[in-house]
């Protein structure tokens, strides 16, 4: 019984010792209290003499080696701040990163790119990437096993006046024989004109995405774009597809509630007035393993209708040796357009220039005889700032002749002169019940009582058995009649708008419509055109020709609501410039 107890008391007293032997489970940030591993190396701009300069200068067209240093490592925290006069420094600053000896890069991007925005300095502070209040950082580990050398390049034409850096380093580490090191691709399309999606990334080899940043401004200035999904091919197959480039990053409703920066995703830039979205996602919790190849699209809206400036850099591990990735465009050809070309513009490169003694002509096709204002846009190794030069405006028949002298620009766009109706007479709103399972209006082949009697005197019977008379209506700045403004409730009612155009001779003439949904269009007594169906206002959605008198000419028009918005805008093609509108005739 006493030896029993002695040996109880044995198995009692050793028990906590031989739990303390096992090890205790994995839990965040567990490293903190791990054996330590490795060396710190801290590498940096300081002055070597002990003042203060500490930071680069660095000539332009030069660059400047911040780390090269021998394997095994890991850099765990790049930070760096620029004070450059190039207000294009964010993209015409470049960052190579080069792992093991190699000859071509596996990082390559603008500096503002890679810290999470080309477009402009923002503070944000995502958990591995972000801008904090003048500094950018990056604390994305960077394992090397034999060297890691890291490169900026100044293509801003001019000296950087002082370029600081910070790179912690732990060396002599032990990783594994076939580690995965980071990768980094700038990818940019300024004009998507290609109905195939956006590439973002096209990796080959063994390895994970992480997260990717998008640089998008619209030449529609809207954000139509937005309507792009995501199409994931891993190993060869395709993987799935997403419902919308917003959806990607984790946000709704084309971004509605604006501007936020998380630590996964964020965005940085939504603005309206130019169509510009920039926005990040990491994939850390969620990162995309491949074997043998990745590759991510996203759609340019949908159908790949969109026409846009899209700049993304993509993030992944892999092992090496790695595809080698396409060499950047000169920094002139990455400057961020304070102006994005129309999608209306040509571009000059599918012309035939004729060259006339020192000058060059260019033949711009245009839609239809009218009055139109040339405006060229410089092409990308221009040195100048990338603004667009307007021209008076010109009378064109077939074509916009443009004389240039010098450097061509990349692209020219034909504006039409809209000089638009913009005093009206309106009379409503009259009945449009809904047609069951159409989107359409009934009552627009129905002739109400403007259609009979259009005199500006006259009064008629409305909807719910009112009595309307016509009363005056101002168009906006971009020529709509806003009908929603003038006609409560407004969905499924119809409307009249009438005003007057003269001629100094009779003529054919086109005249340019828009409106929102259905619509028919009268002059004088004749009905011209009609369309059914759900539409927006659109500037000249609709050409229609018409033979026009000499004086005044009664034009009347007609507009069905089906739901939501309800507008008008009208215009008539003047190469002559001699055509004028008013409410009545004088």
């Amino acid at each position: 019984m006493a030896h029993r107890r002695l040996a109880l008391a044995l198995v009692l007293a050793l028990a906590p010792l031989a739990a303390c032997e096992r090890p205790g489970p994995k839990l965040p940030l567990s490293e903190l209290y791990s054996p330590p591993e490795g060396r710190f190396v801290h590498v940096s701009s300081t002055d070597p003499k002990g003042h203060n300069h500490d930071y680069l200068e660095i000539p332009a067209g030069d660059s400047a080696t911040l780390l090269d240093l021998p394997g095994p490592g890991i850099v765990r925290r790049l930070w760096v701040t620029v004070a450059s006069s190039d207000p294009d420094y964010l993209r015409r600053i470049a960052l190579e990163m080069y792992w093991d000896g190699e000859l071509s890069p596996s990082v390559e991007a603008p500096l503002g790119d890679f810290f999470g925005d080309g477009f402009a300095k923002k503070h944000y502070t995502a958990l591995v990437m972000g801008e904090s209040s003048g500094g950018f950082y990056c604390y994305l580990p960077m394992p090397f096993a034999r060297h890691a050398r890291i490169v900026v390049v100044n293509g801003t034409g001019r000296r950087i006046d002082a370029f600081y850096y910070n790179i912690d380093v732990v060396t002599g580490v032990v990783l594994p024989r076939n580690v995965e090191t980071l990768h980094a691709w700038w990818h940019r399309d300024p004009r998507t004109t290609s109905k195939s999606p956006f590439l973002i990334v096209d990796a080959r080899g063994s390895g994970s995405f992480v997260g990717l940043t998008f640089d998008v401004q619209s030449a529609a200035r809207n954000f139509s774009f937005l309507e792009g999904n995501e199409i994931y091919t891993v190993d060869g197959q395709r993987r799935g597809e997403g419902t919308g480039t917003e959806d990607f990053f984790n946000s709704g409703w084309y971004f509605d509630e604006g501007t936020f920066a998380g630590p996964y995703h964020g965005l940085l830039i939504k603005n309206d007035t130019l169509g510009r979205i920039a926005a990040y996602r990491w994939f850390l919790a969620d990162r995309i393993p491949f074997h043998r190849s990745f590759r991510l699209q996203i759609e340019h809206g949908a159908e790949n209708g969109e026409v846009a400036d899209y700049a993304t850099t993509a993030f992944w591990y892999q092992t090496e040796p790695h595809a080698r990735l396409p060499a950047l465009p000169p920094p002139d050809e990455r400057r961020v357009r304070p102006v994005a070309i129309p999608v209306s513009a040509v571009m000059v490169d599918s012309l035939r220039p004729r060259r006339r003694g020192t000058s060059t002509v260019l033949a711009v096709p245009v839609p239809r005889p009218d009055r139109y204002t040339p405006v060229l846009y410089p092409s990308w190794d221009d040195p100048g700032p990338l603004t667009p030069v307007v021209r008076p405006a010109v009378a064109a028949r077939d074509s916009l002749r443009v004389t240039v002298t010098g450097r061509l620009p990349e692209a020219v766009e034909a504006r039409p002169v809209r000089e638009w109706a913009s005093a009206w007479n309106v009379a409503g709103p009259f009945p449009s019940p809904p047609a069951a399972g159409r989107d359409s209006s009934p009552a627009l082949g129905h002739d109400f009582g403007p259609e009979r009697d259009p005199d500006l005197r006259a009064s008629y019977t409305g909807l719910g058995g009112a009595r309307v008379r016509w009363r005056r209506a101002a168009a906006g700045a971009d020529g709509r009649v806003d009908l929603t403004r003038l006609f409560k409730p407004g969905d499924w009612m119809l409307a009249y708008g009438e005003a007057f155009l003269f001629s100094p001779t009779a003529r054919a003439a086109t005249l340019l419509l828009g409106a929102d949904d259905g619509d028919a269009l009268w002059v004088n007594g004749v009905k011209v055109s009609e369309r059914q169906g759900e539409h927006i206002s659109l500037p000249d959605d609709v050409a229609v020709p018409v033979a026009l008198k000499r004086g005044w000419n009664r034009v009347l028009i007609k507009v069905a609501n089906l739901t939501g918005g309800w507008a008008f805008q009208l215009r008539a093609a003047d190469p002559d410039g001699v055509l004028r509108w008013s409410a009545v005739p004088r």
